[in-house]
């Protein structure tokens, strides 16, 4: 058994908007839990139903949800509260945000890449975050030569950090997200998962419906998990729904379509597959890796987003080809695998710092 501090300020949060990294890293803990490690998460988020692990308070947790502290901690102070935690009672460390600071409490550490700084200043909204980001990505460079035990979530998350060296590809929860047969919706139907705003480009895909898709098939629907956005005829919003309620509308959508400009890996995708649902996605690092490069969907730039995705809706065979291709695909990057390929790799980390420790 090994015991086990996992540092991730966000975990999921029924009615409460949260991303990938906070999935994953639920993911990943839980897993080992299950596992028979002993796992303690550091976070500003409370336990969710059901995790296997433990959770105890990060601090800052009322600066942090500040604006300010939002754009202070993560990338920059977030460095600093890494500090806080005691992790004497631990093996080894997994975070999954900033540790650049960490090697000074002499634990084996695992940091989690799950993107690229450098992608996200090239993708930003603003030239504010721009340049926060660009700050990120000499962090990251620091971090990987200094940490032995950097992994990222996919190939093209180390592409522009020559320091990492490990792989492991983040992977989708069979067990919840799965086809079930019998639950499309009667009518077509499109489902995004993401933001308004920034990278995720969820209010084109507002545009895209309204100016697009509905003139051609007014009976379509598109359910769009995240913030609120403006009310429209066909689009219903759903807000920090949980792991079960998210398959189910995976399930039930005929296609998922993401104009996302950028995504380390692209979790979405994969859990649609996993769920029989076709994809259609704008070209970026994380879509061309997950769907190799379009095998295992569409892959259309956004002058023509809208015309692949009409396609797809009017066209079941081809659908149908995509959803078993998607299900094989999803095996292949299944939550079980990653978290045995994390697990052994922590062994190696934890033996390597006994021995180097003992050498000291």
């Amino acid at each position: 058994m090994m015991r086990l501090a996992v540092l991730s300020s966000g975990l999921p949060a029924v009615g409460q908007k949260r991303g990938g990294i906070e999935r994953v890293a639920h993911m990943l803990a839980h897993g080992l839990a299950e596992r028979g490690h002993y796992v303690v998460v550091f976070s500003h988020d409370r336990k969710p139903a059901g995790a296997r692990y433990d959770v105890r308070e990060l601090p800052w947790k009322s600066f942090v949800d500040t604006w300010l502290g939002r754009r202070l901690t993560f990338g920059y102070l977030g460095n600093v509260l890494a500090l806080l935690p005691d992790y004497g009672e631990f093996d080894a460390v997994i975070a999954h945000g900033d540790s650049l600071l960490l090697p000074l409490k002499r634990k084996a550490i695992l940091r989690v890449m799950h993107g690229s700084a450098l992608q996200e200043a090239l993708h930003a909204s603003s030239p504010g975050r721009a340049v926060l980001q660009f700050g990120v990505y000499v962090q990251e460079l620091l971090t990987a030569l200094l940490e032995r035990g950097t992994v990222a979530v996919s190939e093209n998350a180390r592409r522009h950090n020559p320091f990492v060296h490990h792989v492991i590809p983040n992977g989708v929860d069979t067990r919840v997200f799965r086809p079930n047969p019998g639950t499309k919706t009667p009518g077509p139907s499109i489902l995004f998962v993401g933001a308004l705003d920034g990278r995720k480009q969820g209010r084109f895909l507002l545009d895209v419906f309204a100016g697009i898709i509905q003139p051609a098939r007014p009976d379509a629907e598109l359910m769009f998990v995240g913030t609120s956005g403006p009310s429209m005829p066909g689009v219903t919003y759903y807000t920090g729904i949980d792991d079960l309620a998210l398959a189910r509308l995976y399930s039930r959508a005929w296609v998922y379509a993401s104009p996302s400009t950028y995504e380390g890996f692209g979790l979405p995708y994969l859990e649609a597959m996993a769920c029989g649902t076709a994809v259609v996605a704008v070209p970026n690092p994380g879509s061309s890796e997950v769907l190799a490069g379009g095998r295992y969907g569409r892959v259309a730039d956004r002058a023509t987003f809208g015309a692949a995705i009409l396609e797809l809706l009017d066209d079941a065979p081809a659908r149908h080809v995509l959803e078993i291709a998607g299900t094989e695909r999803a095996k292949e990057l299944s939550a079980d695998l990653m978290v045995a390929r994390y697990e052994e790799m922590l062994r190696r980390l934890i033996h390597s710092d006994a021995r180097r420790i003992a050498t000291a």
